[in-house]
C-alpha cells in the first residue's frame, strides 16, 4: 500500500485497502469496500496537500467508522490518531522517524485497547520504515515515485519487523498484555 500511495497510484491502493479491510479488519466486502473509498479518498488527497490537514478527517473517520470495528473502540480519535502520524511525518520531514513511531504508538493503542508501551516496538519499526522511505525517495535520483531499489528492500523488511512485532504484542497470551 505505501508503494501505491507514493507512486500515487490511487486505483491500486483502493483495491490493496479493500484487502487489508478484509483481512485485517475482518470486514465484509461491502463493508471493506465503502471504507477503502474513504480511505482512500482521505490519502489522496492528503498526499497533495500541503497544509490545513484536518479538512482530511472526516473521510478518514468515514473509513474507521464504516469498518465497523468493535464498540469498545473510539473510530473517531483512531481516525485523529491515523491523521496525526500522516501530519508528523510531513511537517517533520525526513528526520521523523522516532515522532512517526510514537504517533503510530498512540494509534495502535487506541485500534487495540492496549498499552502504548505494549506496542512501541511495533511502532518505532514502522516509523524507521517511514523514515527510510522519505530519505530514500529523496536521495533518488528517479524520484519518490520511482522503482526505489534502494530503499524499498529495507522498508520492505522494517514493516515485516512491524507487523511481527505488533503481532506479538496483540497475542491473547503475550507477556506484554
Amino acid at each position: 500500500m505505501w508503494q501505491a500511495y507514493y507512486r500515487r497510484q490511487p486505483a491500486r491502493l483502493f483495491g490493496l485497502l479493500v484487502l487489508a479491510n478484509r483481512e485485517q479488519a475482518h470486514a465484509s466486502w461491502p463493508r471493506a469496500i465503502l471504507a477503502a473509498l474513504w480511505l482512500t479518498r482521505g490519502a489522496v488527497r492528503f498526499a497533495r496537500s500541503s497544509g490545513d490537514y484536518d479538512r482530511f478527517l472526516p473521510d478518514i473517520e468515514r473509513g474507521y467508522v464504516t469498518l465497523g470495528l468493535p464498540a469498545t473502540v473510539d473510530r473517531i480519535e483512531v481516525a485523529r490518531r491515523e491523521l496525526r502520524w500522516w501530519v508528523v511525518r510531513r511537517e517533520i520531514g525526513l528526520s521523523a522517524g522516532d515522532a512517526a513511531g510514537t504517533a503510530i504508538a498512540a494509534l495502535y493503542a487506541a485500534l487495540y485497547g492496549v498499552p502504548e508501551a505494549s506496542v512501541a516496538e511495533a511502532a518505532r519499526f514502522r516509523g524507521m520504515a517511514a523514515e527510510v522511505r522519505d530519505r530514500g525517495a529523496a536521495a533518488d535520483t528517479d524520484g519518490p515515485t520511482g522503482p526505489g531499489r534502494a530503499y524499498w528492500p529495507e522498508v520492505a523488511r522494517l514493516l515485516r519487523e512491524s507487523y511481527r512485532s505488533l503481532a506479538a504484542a496483540l497475542a491473547p497470551d503475550g507477556a506484554d498484555r
